[in-house]
């Protein structure tokens, strides 16, 4: 997996950012497994279903613009793709200038497939949200929404 480099000692932070971003990695880890465990029985892993959704979202690519879109390792992409392709999810075809590539595309089954898994999730985050979050907290989950996007986007 390719990570990016940590933040050098003289991007100090204050104790309490500190301890916040503690929070949030723990809080991450939570989610995701929570996330896995809601979506048990859908047949992909989370890793399988984020290449799913980034070929929903912006169309055939390549193994190695996958894996750098995803941050990890070419070969790790080409095992999810395999797996993906075996189910008949994606398939391949001919890169058209690059005879050593293939492009990536999403099957009609791995869209039906993908709009389960979605489903499935947002259905169990939606829920936990208003089962366990009052009317101010949920907006202050809402907000805090896309100041999180801004920090996954960037950087």
């Amino acid at each position: 997996m390719i990570h990016e480099q940590p933040p050098s000692p003289a991007a100090a932070v204050s104790p309490e950012l500190a301890e916040a971003a503690a929070k949030l990695r723990v809080l991450t880890g939570q989610l995701m497994r929570r996330l896995r465990a809601a979506s048990e029985g859908e047949g992909v892993t989370l890793s399988q279903a984020a290449v799913l959704s980034r070929l929903d979202r912006h169309g055939p690519a390549t193994t190695v613009a996958l894996a750098r879109a995803e941050r990890v390792r070419p070969q790790s992409m080409g095992a999810t793709l395999g797996a993906l392709e075996e189910e008949g999810l994606v398939e391949r075809s001919p890169h058209p200038t690059d005879g050593r590539q293939a492009i990536m595309s999403l099957t009609d089954k791995g869209r039906r497939q993908l709009t389960e898994v979605r489903r499935t999730r947002e259905g169990w985050i939606a829920q936990a949200l208003g089962e366990r979050l009052d009317a101010r907290e949920q907006a202050v989950v809402i907000e805090a929404l896309d100041l999180l996007t801004r920090l996954a986007e960037e950087g």
